[in-house]
């Protein structure tokens, strides 16, 4: 994804295989909606843990939640801080309901690096 000169470390979770699910979310939306998704990302990068409500916010679990508005949206982004200024994007959806869905946080939870 994007390292700053001065900022955040952002990188997306690799599965098994070397598969990107969270990158291969982001590439999948329509141009304005990617651009979107990339802005709120680079801002992320830009602040890190300074970034707040209402761009994210804390989930819990050592989780954070990247909000970006989009009339495709709106979506979500779920990452986590790891030491050295670096961040990793687990999980990225269309927000459908009101709470995020349980499923999702799992995804989230078990891509989570433990270390």
């Amino acid at each position: 994804m994007a390292a700053g000169p001065q900022g955040w470390q952002v990188d997306d979770w690799r599965g098994p295989g070397g598969t990107r699910p969270v990158r291969d979310f982001i590439n999948d939306l329509s141009k304005p909606a990617k651009a979107k998704v990339l802005a709120a990302l680079q801002m992320l990068e830009e602040h890190g843990h300074r970034l707040q409500l209402p761009h994210s916010r804390a989930l819990g679990g050592g989780l954070q939640e990247l909000r970006i508005g989009h009339p495709e949206g709106p979506f979500r982004v779920i990452y986590c801080y790891l030491p050295g200024r670096k961040i990793v994007l687990l999980h990225a959806f269309v927000k459908r309901t009101e709470a995020i869905r349980k499923s999702d946080l799992d995804v989230a939870r078990a891509r989570k690096p433990t270390a």
